[in-house]
């Protein structure tokens, strides 16, 4: 199946996906001029997913000086969702996405298979561990790829990364640099 251009890409205006409560919730586009860093994990309680996305909410305020806002979606747990939010002190947007219509629209529909199996994905695991993230139940979305996109106030795709194997987020900085250089662009 071939890919679509990141041009190509944008939510529909319509999305509604499931607060962590389990309660419908419109997908909150960024206002006019500034930009959304969206998380999708494989599932909520991926430890490398839940490793990036406490950070990623640690970075609110350098994602603000770049007009930017943070969110997560991932197909599933709610229960894994809310833990983010309770446990971890999560305050950004975590939504789930049952139907995977978010992933659709972004083009990130193809699963790891194989690439479950590689040692990188393993090393991610030991390290988020050893950053003292705990194992929690494994769900039915584990053969989700990881990846991130950057969403504008139109919901169009300004950048996207679609991981390969478990644990493969780009790194925060590179986020933040891919804001940098989309900034002037979404004013």
């Amino acid at each position: 199946m071939r890919r679509r251009s990141t041009e190509d890409l944008s939510l529909p205006a319509d999305l509604t996906l499931l607060e962590a409560d389990g309660s419908p919730a419109p997908f909150a586009l960024p206002a006019p001029g500034r930009l959304e860093v969206v998380q999708l994990v494989r599932y909520f309680g991926c430890l490398p997913c839940q490793d990036w996305l406490v950070e990623l909410d640690r970075l609110r305020p350098e994602l603000e000086l770049r007009g930017a806002s943070p969110a997560a979606v991932g197909g599933s747990a709610d229960y894994q969702a809310q833990y983010l939010k309770d446990e971890r002190g999560v305050q950004m947007p975590i939504y789930l996405d049952p139907t995977h219509a978010f992933r659709d629209a972004v083009d990130m529909t193809r699963p790891l298979g194989l690439k479950l199996a590689n040692p990188r994905g393993a090393a991610a695991y030991v390290g988020s561990l050893r950053r003292g993230f705990r194992p929690q139940k494994i769900t039915k979305d584990t053969v989700r790829s990881p990846g991130v996109v950057i969403v504008d106030s139109h919901g169009a795709i300004k950048w996207r990364y679609e991981g390969t194997r478990i644990g493969d987020y780009p790194p925060h900085a590179e986020v933040l640099a891919a804001l940098e250089k989309l900034a002037p662009a979404a004013a």
